[in-house]
């Protein structure tokens, strides 16, 4: 038996005195002062990981859920004999690299829903919410997005706040990856064809 499971067994196990429990763990971390110092700085620690902008945390996450539901609509509308996404248990960032693959229509969206990926990623990993300026640039990049933003917003200039932009790229590319999965999708086709032309 490990050390572990002797040492939980044995403290389940048996009735510990709470008292001499609470002056041991005093003792161990070398005197009250030390123990209330350590255990301020636990605290401090977990409000700031507890205090994060639960708004930025919900825009992020958001914005994931609604291209990952787009991305797993494309992928089964183009595989209908693929079986269940589901049960297959991919990843989010599978799901993009299966996305990409031989269609222009929606390829160009891989850059930006690989970067969406990373900022929800740094955010469960770090517990810390944020979107950078190299995140805004990295979707900015990306042409036909950053084309269709600016001749949408025209006359004005759209938003160039690193969220407004990330959730802006969520809803292009949710629209990109539906109008992809949509029968009518040939008139993307068309106009791509079209530009080529011009």
């Amino acid at each position: 038996m490990s050390q572990s499971l002797h040492t939980s067994k044995t403290m389940t196990s048996t009735h510990l005195n709470p008292t001499t429990v609470a002056a041991r763990v005093i003792a161990l971390h070398g005197g009250r002062e030390a123990y209330l110092a350590h255990s301020s700085a636990q605290i401090d620690e977990l409000n700031t990981k507890w205090n994060q902008n639960a708004a930025l945390m919900g825009l992020i996450l958001r914005s994931h859920l609604f291209v990952e539901y787009y991305l797993e609509n494309y992928l089964l509308s183009r595989n209908p004999n693929i079986g269940s996404l589901e049960n297959a248990r991919l990843t989010f960032a599978q799901k993009a690299e299966l996305m990409g693959v031989g269609d222009d229509r929606i390829s160009y969206l891989v850059p930006g829903i690989r970067r969406l990926n990373k900022i929800r990623n740094r955010l469960a990993h770090t517990l810390s919410a944020s979107v950078t300026e190299d995140d805004r640039d990295t979707f900015l990049a990306i042409g036909l997005f950053r084309s269709l933003r600016e001749a949408l917003a025209a006359p004005k200039s759209p938003s160039l706040a690193p969220i407004d932009v990330l959730e802006a790229f969520a809803q292009h590319a949710g629209m990109a990856l539906q109008a992809a999965s949509d029968p009518s999708a040939g008139y993307w086709i068309t106009a791509m064809s079209s530009e080529q032309q011009d």
